[in-house]
């Protein structure tokens, strides 16, 4: 069983458009409409793969009741707390020559209460499951060691846990220990302050960052698979190909899967061939955080020692 947090969940929302241009009034040709949210991708991730899940986070108003529906509609066990505040949407638009444009709302804004009523609902949680993934960015009253707090419950609890965030929430979560951090080249680039023009850069980047606490660096590439690195070994999972037709919430995917793995038992490296397998079926898939399992079933990857 999985337990995966999102802080910041939201109506995910994908328009169609024929073109797209600032300024300009456009007629949307189709919209679908998710529960979303960095975490609840991974979740739908898990759950294809055939993990039970359970989800905790915030969620506030309608667009949160429309969250939790949906979540529960899919299988999954709600243990989301309902806080003051409207549940953000968050809106992709995709043209017809397949260029993405995200807009992103802040979300809502919690107070002390809140985060102590988290803190120890997730800590009853953590006796149930495998593993726990932490996805995405916190919502305004959030200190910037709120992930650290929940990487060290865990890791308490003897349950592996993933962190998939970027930023301060990062920085500050390493140094609590995570089984996996999962940067993106752009987020682990940033973190580091340098381009990570090739696989050595990427390798030297993620070992950084794994001399700071986390057992190991899954660095996701999109198209190019994913790096995973830890103090004495460095794979290079390549993906295999698909025409892309949502790459929105692929990492999210990945990170699912990742976690499906190490609460299957397996080890990180072993655990990366299925995500970057599935995640590329995700990326194949119109709706986000969703991938066809008997699709994902008839892909293989390759793996390489860097």
């Amino acid at each position: 069983m999985i337990l995966t947090v999102t802080l910041n969940a939201a109506i995910d929302k994908r328009y169609d458009v024929d073109d797209f241009a600032v300024g300009k009034v456009r007629r949307v040709r189709r919209v679908l409409a998710s529960a979303g949210g960095k975490g609840l991708n991974a979740a739908r991730g898990a759950l294809l793969c055939g993990q039970e899940v359970i989800a905790t986070g915030f969620v506030g108003g309608f667009a949160g009741e429309f969250v939790t529906s949906e979540i529960t509609a899919q299988g999954m066990r709600d243990e989301f707390l309902r806080v003051t505040g409207e549940t953000r949407t968050c809106i992709n638009v995709i043209d017809a020559d397949g260029n993405s444009t995200e807009l992103l709302e802040p979300g809502v804004t919690i107070g002390d209460a809140d985060l102590s009523a988290l803190y120890e609902r997730y800590e009853s949680l953590l006796g149930l499951v495998d593993a726990v993934t932490l996805s995405g960015s916190a919502p305004n009253g959030c200190p910037a060691d709120v992930y650290a707090t929940l990487v060290t419950a865990a890791r308490n609890h003897g349950v592996p846990v993933v962190l998939d965030t970027s930023g301060e929430l990062l920085r500050v979560g390493l140094a609590s220990g995570p089984t996996v951090v999962k940067p993106n080249r752009d987020e682990l680039a940033a973190l580091v302050g340098a381009p990570l023009a090739d696989d050595q850069a990427v390798v030297a980047a993620a070992r950084q960052l794994s001399g700071q606490g986390p057992e190991w660096v899954v660095v996701s590439l999109g198209a190019q698979g994913a790096v995973a690195v830890s103090s004495d070994r460095a794979v290079r999972v390549a993906a295999p190909l698909v025409t892309a037709v949502n790459p929105v919430g692929c990492g999210d995917v990945l990170v699912g899967a990742l976690a499906s793995g190490l609460a299957s038992g397996l080890t990180v490296d072993a655990a990366l061939k299925d995500a970057v397998r599935v995640s590329a079926a995700a990326a194949a898939h119109p709706e986000t955080g969703r991938f066809d399992p008997s699709f994902a079933a008839t892909l293989t990857t390759t793996t390489v020692e860097l």
